[in-house]
């Protein structure tokens, strides 16, 4: 943000937490699939921290979003299948909820779009408090 003074900037991140563990990027397939394995037939939290800042207008607004997010029982061939075909390297929790891991999930509690990585809903609301 001190680099652009004068415009809005907006940063965010996405964790998974499940049973006091943060499931961050996998590093590889065997990562991804262990993470896949763990989170199966589970509720989970899918949590994105966006940080709003324009320094010129003295704003900086920091907040979070949460969403639980609970899977069917995923099969050893779905996950399998998951990985080699959409390679979910660069998703927390090694899965996007956009794509066709879409089937595997059983229920949403709370903004669909958070779990994609970006609370649109929430994030709106708050830079509408700033004007």
């Amino acid at each position: 943000a001190y680099k652009y003074p004068n415009q809005l900037v907006v940063g965010a991140d996405t964790i998974v937490a499940y049973d006091k563990k943060i499931l961050g990027k996998p590093k590889n397939e065997k990562d991804s699939y262990d993470m896949l394995t763990m989170l199966s037939g589970k509720t989970h939290k899918v949590i994105t921290g966006v940080s709003i800042q324009y320094i010129d207008k003295d704003i900086n607004k920091t907040f979070y979003e949460s969403t639980k997010v609970t899977f069917n029982n995923l099969s050893k061939s779905y996950i399998s299948y998951y990985i080699d075909t959409y390679k979910p390297y660069d998703k927390a929790g090694s899965y996007g909820i956009q794509d066709w891991f879409a089937v595997c999930v059983n229920k949403i509690d709370g903004c669909f779009y958070n779990v994609m990585g970006f609370p649109l809903s929430r994030f709106w609301k708050e830079i509408n408090k700033l004007r």
